[in-house]
């Protein structure tokens, strides 16, 4: 099952970004993530990537999340630093991936924790 599931990621269409994770000082992660593989599943934001909060009408979420899947990283890169990563749509071509062009810039999160930050170098249709 698990091999169907990363046979299937690599296939998918996917863009390539430079990527930061900020460090639990920085209102980030306690360790870095599983890079490759299509194992850590957060969602991205396009926006200022110095945001630290999200967007909120009371308790609802006010942006669009984005479904992604890091399918490859540098797995010895270091909180805080820029690092080139992979990371696939999962729902593509669905239109909300529309705003994923050639330096856009985006916000990783875990729910409504901003965890890391991007920004798009390419998009590789599949």
């Amino acid at each position: 099952m698990a091999q169907n599931l990363l046979t299937f990621m690599s296939e998918m269409t996917y863009i390539e970004a430079d990527v930061t994770f900020f460090s639990k000082s920085e209102g980030g992660r306690n360790t870095l993530p599983t890079l490759s593989g299509c194992v850590y599943r957060p969602h991205i934001v396009v926006g200022d990537p110095n945001q630290k909060q999200a967007i909120l009408n009371g308790n609802e979420i006010q942006e669009s999340y984005l479904g992604v899947a890091f399918q490859a990283g540098d797995e010895n890169a270091e909180f805080d630093k820029s690092f080139p990563a992979e990371l696939a749509l999962i729902y593509y071509p669905h239109p909300i991936y529309d705003s994923l062009v050639p330096d856009a810039t985006f916000t990783i999160r875990e729910g409504a924790a901003i965890v890391g930050s991007g920004k798009v170098k390419k998009l590789c249709i599949r």
